[in-house]
Parts: structure tokens; C-alpha cells; sequence
């Protein structure tokens, strides 16, 4: 399957304020005219590359089932809102993973349903791929959350995003987690998240790794431990548009630092996490 398929979304910087709808009408246009026009095209990976994210994908995917996990790769966004809400409604609802929002399809995004052996949903996340020349700005004006021609009121504060200003390419994101209260403590948060980074690596070809992660949880440690960020780099306070305002911290790490976490965990299959792996 190629990995070089063309995105539509967020390719364009927006304000903070979203101005007149005027400003939206290329994206009447057809698809394959109004993507990349900005943004540098991702690099493709060297054979190396490809060989590690698809023997990593193969080894996140044997700890799942290890657990006695079952998981089918989805594409139905409405759906993963529909189950999200359902499974967690004191919780925010990622903004960036609802097609009500965001323009998403199987060309740049999928999520993943984990199932018990009776075929019970026990976790789910779901990972995207956006194309931009300022992620900064796509972060401040809100875009990653909504996309659509029509402003959506929001509280929205940057507490510190110089580490995204000026990032640019193919940006993978990955977010949108749950997981049942009995099946946590299995690890499953990180196995899913490396899982859909490898993914991610190997057909999307991304420049970088973002994430956001709600300050209690990133209390825990839970972003380098669980999930193998270098470190927290930013903050936010975002509603989601519907929630009260949550406080987020941000990760990124690049490419390279991703290859370079997976190499070390296929050195060391055995280990349970990747903080076991990367010191």
C-alpha cells in the first residue's frame, strides 16, 4: 500500500481569530488540488527505516494479543466518538479525532478497537497525520481541533508553545485513549501508542511526533514512561470546545527519535515498557 497519499487538512495556518468564511472557500476545491500547496513534502523512509517500524509494529502487536487482547484497525470516526462518549462522558472528548470538526478518512487517520475474548470494547485510541509550515500556529489558532470553515467558540490559552513554532512537514498525532478500568495495568496504554507510531511511521511517513496529555496524568510520568517522549515541552489550556478548561501539557519528539526509541525496544523484546529500554 502507498504511503505517499496527499492530505487536505490543516495545511494552511490559521489567526487565533478565525476570520471570514471567504478565507475557507479553496476548500471546496477536490482534494488533490488543494493539498501540499505549503507544506515540504515528508521525506520517505530508507529501507532500514521501514524494516524497524514494521518489525516494531509486529512486536506491539504480540504484547497485545499477549494480554488476551484482540484489535481491529477502524476508520469510522463517528463511531469512535460515539464509543468514546459512551465509555468516558466525564472526560474530555479529543476534538481532533471527531469528523464533526476535523476532516478525517482512512487516507490520514485510523483508530484502534480493542476487544475482550467476548468481543467487549476494553480500550481505544486513535492516531492522525496533518500536513503544516508553522505547527505553532496550527496549535494557537486552534486548528487541530477544528478545521471547518465556521468559527467555533472556545477557551483557549497558550501557556508555552515556543517548541512547536516553526515545526513543520507531516505532524502524526496520537490521542483520544481508554481503557477499562479492569484492563489497565497491563501496559496496554504504551503498546497501543508505540503500535499506532509505528503505523504511522510506516505509511504516513511522519516528520514528527505531537501529542497533548492532561496535566494529572503527565504528573504520573506517564508521557516518557508509558509513552517515550524525551520530555514534556509545552503547555495549554483548552476546552474542547463543550468541557470545562483543561490544562495540557505538550510533547514532540522527531522522527528520528522515534526510529531510534523503537531500534532500542526490538534490542530489548522483553522489556514491558520503554522506559525499561531508553535511560
Amino acid at each position: 500500500m502507498s504511503a505517499t497519499a496527499d492530505l487536505a487538512t490543516l495545511t494552511k495556518p490559521g489567526a487565533v481569530i478565525v476570520p471570514a468564511a471567504a478565507r475557507w472557500r479553496e476548500r471546496s476545491d477536490p482534494v488533490w488540488r488543494v493539498a501540499r500547496r505549503r507544506a515540504p513534502a515528508p521525506q520517505p523512509l530508507s529501507a532500514e527505516d521501514f524494516e524497524t517500524a514494521e518489525a516494531f509494529s509486529e512486536l506491539m502487536l504480540d504484547k497485545i494479543l499477549a494480554t488476551g487482547a484482540r484489535i481491529t484497525v477502524e476508520s469510522d470516526f463517528a463511531e469512535f466518538v460515539r464509543l468514546r462518549l459512551a465509555a468516558s462522558p466525564d472526560t474530555p472528548m479529543n476534538t481532533t479525532y471527531d469528523p464533526g470538526h476535523v476532516d478525517l478518512s482512512l487516507v490520514n487517520a485510523f483508530w484502534f478497537r480493542v476487544t475482550d475474548p467476548a468481543g467487549e470494547i476494553v480500550a481505544m485510541i486513535a492516531h492522525r497525520v496533518f500536513d503544516t509550515v508553522d505547527l505553532m500556529k496550527d496549535i494557537a489558532s486552534i486548528r487541530l481541533w477544528h478545521d471547518r470553515p465556521a468559527p467555533a467558540p472556545c477557551v483557549f490559552r497558550a501557556i508555552d508553545l515556543e517548541a512547536a513554532r516553526g515545526v513543520a512537514g507531516r505532524i502524526a498525532h496520537s490521542g483520544g485513549l481508554w481503557i477499562r478500568p479492569d484492563w489497565r495495568k497491563l501496559n496496554l496504554s504504551g503498546y497501543l501508542d508505540h503500535l499506532g507510531r509505528a503505523l504511522m511511521i510506516r505509511n504516513f511517513w511522519y516528520d514528527h511526533m505531537t501529542a497533548f496529555i492532561v496535566d494529572k496524568l503527565a504528573a504520573t510520568g506517564i508521557g516518557i514512561r508509558q509513552y517515550g517522549f524525551p520530555e514534556i515541552v509545552g503547555w495549554i489550556d483548552f476546552n474542547f470546545f463543550t468541557f470545562r478548561p483543561v490544562r495540557l501539557a505538550y510533547c514532540q519528539m522527531t522522527r528520528r527519535e522515534s526510529l531510534r526509541r523503537m531500534r532500542g525496544w526490538l534490542e530489548q523484546p522483553e522489556a514491558d515498557n520503554i522506559a525499561a529500554v531508553v535511560q
